[in-house]
């Protein structure tokens, strides 16, 4: 919808294919129905970082919220940079696309799969079991296959490597994680601040912090989310991932943090913690140790540990990951259509003049936090004003 709106404001005749029966439930159903649409913070991408990072510095976030404030949309700035809708609701968001779009009377044809698109000389056709749509230019925006039936199922890759494009293998990102059972026993819905260290082994590989939510199957809570792609490339490897968690935020003993951290050794902050449980027992022993200090599931895991032993638990408690949730679950798709296949100035491909692409097609996916509804207005803005300007 951002490439059909900046393709329009070029003069430029558009119309917008749609596979699904309405457009942008995906939308509706980001940041929890509240929809994060950006963030003024740096930009945290992976994949393709290099293209993120142009994209961004041709459409900073300042013009997209000008661009959505422009349409009608009125927004507010939360913590770490986050930028919503002021009345929270992601409909809002989808309200104001639509809308734009109807007052310059853009078609969108829904229930439009485009199953093949054909080269016609200079310009394009794309065929769909509502007919063919002969175009001078087409923008992909196809998004990944994250998201269960709000993400596509992998056949719309085709589309370009159909061409020569290149495809990076999809994987999930930002999604939950599988956990030893016995790990977990006890704690479902047990939500805390905590320090995550994702180890191969005792190695660290990755780390973030925030709340933490336990669960039957596992471990959730978006700083659990942000270490799901790298859980799911060292279980590929065949590697047994461990997930330490640290609760000194939730005693004070560290600051608390909601983002990435640099990975450390897990059990850095155990001294820490040992040393304020000996000082907490000199006036409670026994039982009343954990008394008012833990919630009471996870007092009931610890009991009867040795305090060098529940120190250590509560410092660096393992959890083995037995798998990620997957694609049904993921927010959004690691992996997608090569990059470097891409003019990073117009998102143009390299190997099929007219024809641009943006989004979550392509190998480029961030953090939680706005940062991938963000790429996703950026690359579809400008995908769509070059291909409107197209000689």
């Amino acid at each position: 919808m951002t490439a059909a709106l900046s393709a329009s404001e070029k003069g430029k005749s558009v119309a917008l294919l749609e596979a699904a029966p309405r457009v942008g439930r995906k939308i509706l159903a980001s940041g929890n129905g509240r929809c994060n649409l950006a963030n003024s913070g740096p930009g945290r991408y992976y994949g393709g970082k290099a293209l993120a990072k142009e994209a961004l510095s041709r459409c900073p976030v300042e013009k997209i919220l000008a661009s959505f404030q422009a349409w009608g949309l009125v927004t507010v700035e939360e913590d770490e940079g986050r930028i919503y809708p002021g009345c929270g609701q992601a409909a809002a968001v989808l309200d104001v696309l639509r809308g734009e779009m109807e007052e310059r009377k853009i078609p969108v044809f829904c229930e439009a799969l485009v199953t093949k698109l054909e080269k016609i000389g200079k310009d394009w056709r794309a065929h769909t079991p509502k007919g063919a749509f002969d175009a001078h230019s087409l923008v992909i925006a196809c998004g990944g296959m994250a998201g269960g039936k709000l993400g596509h199922d992998g056949k719309a890759y085709a589309l370009l490597t159909d061409l020569g494009h290149h495809l990076v293998e999809p994987r999930p990102a930002l999604t939950q994680l599988n956990a030893d059972k016995q790990a977990v026993k006890g704690l479902s819905g047990l939500r805390l601040p905590a320090r995550l260290t994702l180890c191969d082994g005792k190695n660290p590989v990755s780390a973030a912090q925030g709340e933490v939510l336990f669960t039957d199957y596992g471990i959730s809570g978006v700083c659990a989310m942000q270490l799901s792609a790298d859980a799911g490339m060292l279980l590929e490897k065949g590697k047994k991932p461990v997930l330490y968690l640290d609760f000194c935020p939730m005693l004070g003993l560290i600051p608390r943090i909601y983002d990435r951290i640099p990975p450390e050794n897990p059990e850095k902050n155990v001294p820490i913690m040992r040393a304020f449980l000996e000082k907490r027992g000199h006036t409670l022993q026994g039982e009343a140790l954990l008394r008012g200090l833990a919630p009471r599931l996870l007092a009931e895991k610890l009991k009867g540990k040795a305090l060098p032993e529940l120190a250590r638990l509560l410092a660096s408690y393992p959890v083995p990951v037995i798998g990620t949730r997957g694609m049904e679950y993921a927010q959004v798709t690691r992996g997608g259509i090569e990059t470097k296949e891409f003019f990073s100035d117009t998102f143009q491909s390299r190997l099929a003049p007219g024809l641009y692409a943006a989004g979550e097609i392509l190998d480029v996916d961030g953090d939680c936090g706005g940062f991938n509804l963000q790429f996703a207005f950026a690359s579809g803005m400008i995908a769509g004003a070059a291909a409107a300007m197209r000689p």
